[in-house]
């Protein structure tokens, strides 16, 4: 069987397929490592081109990691936004920050090579990457509006809404993390409502 060139190889990557192979390869190989071991050399050999056709889409590894990134953002936000969607209209605060709890726990799991590199190190230290930086702050902003809104019908303490984002996100962050290593060993059939046990507390402690 005749070998496949080079060349015919980077044609397929014509009209920027390139760059989301590389995004895909680059979220497969963290399955099996983590994001510091990742190389940008790796990641193109795993698709089947020269690392030199890598360097025309990401400056280096950093950015090719925002790429990830900003695409496991977008990802989240529309699984907690949509989680939000499927309650009534007249769901209560508690309701909906549960709905959020769950929403983020599941994408975790779902999604553990993306999650890691989402919530590893900080990518944005030097200013780089805007859009990330937007998407990081549109999923705060969710929450906390959440929050806020509670604490504005009453239902919630009143307490700063800063604290209680930080609060919210060290538990379902800590849950995500354990669940993912296997240190919470929670079949997926049970994932949502051991999340909804997990977080009750929290929740109810959130009340006026």
């Amino acid at each position: 069987m005749p070998r496949r060139s080079s060349k015919t190889t980077r044609d397929t990557y014509h009209h920027g397929d390139l760059r989301n192979a590389l995004v895909k390869a680059a979220v497969e190989l963290v399955e099996g490592s983590s994001p510091e071991e990742l190389t940008l050399r790796e990641v193109s050999r795993r698709v089947g081109v020269n690392h030199r056709a890598a360097y025309r889409h990401f400056a280096d590894k950093t950015a090719l990691l925002a790429a990830v990134a900003e695409d496991g953002y977008r990802d989240l936000l529309a699984a907690m936004e949509g989680a939000l969607t499927t309650l009534p209209s007249r769901a209560k605060p508690a309701e909906r920050l549960t709905a959020l709890a769950v929403a983020y726990v599941t994408f975790a799991v779902d999604q553990p090579a993306r999650y890691r590199i989402m919530f590893g190190r900080r990518l944005n230290e030097d200013g780089r990457f805007n859009t990330l930086e937007d998407l990081v702050a549109r999923a705060y902003g969710l929450l906390a509006g959440e929050l806020r809104a509670g604490q504005v019908s009453g239902h919630f303490t009143e307490h700063p809404v800063r604290e209680l984002v930080f609060g919210f996100w060290s538990l379902t962050h800590g849950f995500a993390s354990l669940a993912i290593v296997r240190r919470l060993k929670v079949k997926r059939a049970l994932l949502e409502s051991w999340s909804r046990e997990v977080f009750g507390p929290f929740i109810s402690g959130l009340s006026r």
